[in-house]
């Protein structure tokens, strides 16, 4: 009797798909709940023990938040919601109002991961979701600080997995789901609508190989997505349609809240702009860009059919948006985070391509999964670590950490001024600033959380919340009327578009801790209203 060698073909063998090192922790399904939590904990214990300062959309978003309404000037009411929310039960502190920033991450992460089960049922590729989620540059971010970003990722995470559970799996009710996430969404930025297209792109080129669609759930999906149009047009149909002419401000339209402006503040259009947009893109997303291409390539080579198929809903969702905000680089300057709602689908498609070359050895998958795991720990600890980075060479101009450091010295040297004033004039000093962002840091810090005016819209910038309030619009009467003749603390803009409002007024430099190199504080005496100002000639 002979012995069978155990490896009869060396070369089968060494064809075979290798199992990486992580291969044993991935195929558990805890792990993927313990990665969640961990983040999530991390990022909650970072929050509360930050020495950061909240950068100026976190203050704006908070002053909406002791505003309640159905809208406002630039963004729908969700983040001013959430925000009242954790305050009125943590109190106004930074903590309190960037948790929800955290927690809207590990929604997120769960929509992606719960995607990433469903159509490739392979324990494995849901843990990869997980880690590239926290990789994903913009994404990692978002969940450190309280913007409109992170709960509307979460929101278009959570409408995608439903979309793609009607539309792949025909579990039909599932559109009415996606219709709430959308009307979520939308309630913290517009830009989820542009999820739509994308559906609809993945219903077209599936079409042949996907259960048979229910139109008339999806009618009602669409129905009920309607729902979170509903207070955003209770609050523009009595302002005069603001933020529809914030937003075609935005793209230099006509009709725009920029209109009157652009004729000495518009920049020409130069093709650096759609170069910006591209590198930014690839900036935000991070390797998860480079790892989806990947995923679409490789796949009709080493994929069975379904794979190929899903891949393809992947990338159509996340198609439409990209592509927008590209036409829009052709007409105005974009920012990085508009198309960020795109890299979400594009995760579980790239997590498919790390599986894949890492088990076939494809070393330039295998270096960009190596990236994204390098940019991710370096993105988590960026802010635990941005106070020494600012000190090195090369990188340290690169790290704006005058955005969010100073404000409670600045607050206090402030203080000090508006008390010297107070006692000099004998009459309560009024608080402006030409930036709504400084405003609103001002509100936070200042003791007492004073009424803090912004003058953008008076001297030729752009209108902001502060002029849809009554109690601090600078173009009502019945709100000027008790700060006139008053004493103020200038905060920023030119000497030109204070000399107008104040009878006198002097340069008083700097503040301690002033974030901002280019800006001066000043002090005005006797205000009288901006009516008096002109603007300068055009360019």
């Amino acid at each position: 009797m002979t012995t069978q060698d155990p490896n009869p073909n060396p070369d089968a063998q060494s064809k075979l798909p290798k199992k990486p090192w992580w291969n044993a922790i991935a195929i558990s399904p805890a792990s993927v709940w313990l990665l969640i939590l961990a983040l999530l904990a991390f990022r909650i214990i970072w929050q509360i023990i930050s020495p950061y300062t909240l950068i100026e959309d976190e203050a704006h978003y908070w002053e909406w938040s002791r505003n309640l309404d159905w809208s406002y000037y630039s963004k729908g009411p969700g983040v001013s919601w959430v925000i009242w929310a954790s305050t009125t039960i943590l109190g106004h502190t930074e903590y309190a109002i960037r948790i929800p920033a955290a927690i809207a991450a590990a929604l997120g992460t769960l929509a992606v991961a719960k995607i990433t089960k469903d159509h490739f049922q392979d324990q494995r590729l849901v843990f990869i979701s997980a880690i590239l989620y926290a990789c994903v540059p913009g994404f990692a971010a978002a969940a450190m600080i309280m913007t409109i970003d992170s709960p509307y990722i979460a929101s278009w995470a959570w409408a995608s997995f439903f979309a793609l559970r009607a539309i792949l799996k025909g579990h039909h009710t599932s559109w009415l789901a996606f219709g709430l996430w959308i009307a979520i969404g939308f309630l913290f930025k517009y830009t989820i609508l542009l999820l739509l297209p994308g559906v609809l792109l993945a219903i077209l080129i599936t079409r042949n190989n996907r259960p048979k669609l229910s139109l008339k759930h999806l009618a009602l999906g669409m129905l009920v997505s309607l729902i979170g149009l509903v207070p955003v047009l209770i609050w523009n149909a009595g302002h005069d349609w603001a933020t529809v002419r914030h937003l075609l401000g935005h793209l230099g339209a006509p009709g725009g809240d920029t209109e009157k402006r652009a004729a000495y503040h518009a920049d020409p259009w130069t093709i650096l702009w759609m170069l910006e947009y591209v590198s930014l893109q690839m900036l935000v997303g991070g390797p998860v860009v480079i790892l989806s291409i990947f995923a679409l390539l490789n796949a009709r080579k080493h994929a069975d059919t379904h794979t190929q198929l899903v891949i393809k809903a992947l990338v159509a969702i996340a198609f439409p948006i990209l592509f927008f905000y590209f036409l829009v680089s052709l007409v105005t300057q974009t920012e990085g985070n508009w198309a960020m709602g795109a890299f979400v689908t594009l995760i579980p498609a790239a997590s498919w391509a790390v599986l894949d070359g890492v088990s076939r050895i494809d070393h330039p998958v295998k270096f960009a999964w190596g990236a994204a795991m390098t940019i991710g720990i370096v993105i988590l600890m960026l802010f635990p670590s941005a106070k020494w980075l600012s000190k090195q060479p090369v990188v340290g101009p690169l790290i704006p950490l005058y955005r969010m450091t100073g404000m409670r010295e600045h607050a206090a040297a402030a203080t000090e001024s508006i008390n010297d004033l107070r006692a000099y004039t004998g009459q309560e000093p009024l608080i402006m600033s030409e930036h709504y962002g400084r405003a609103s840091q001002l509100a936070f810090y200042l003791p007492g959380q004073p009424t803090v005016y912004c003058t953008s819209a008076q001297v030729g910038g752009r209108k902001t919340q502060y002029d849809m309030w009554t109690h601090t619009d600078l173009s009502n009467p019945k709100t000027l009327a008790p700060l006139l003749g008053r004493p103020g603390l200038l905060f920023g803009g030119k000497p030109h578009h204070w000399t107008c409002a104040f009878d006198n007024f002097t340069n008083i430099g700097k503040l301690e801790n002033e974030p901002k190199q280019k800006n001066t504080t000043y002090i005005g005496f006797n205000f009288h209203t901006f009516d008096s100002w002109t603007p300068p000639e055009p360019r």
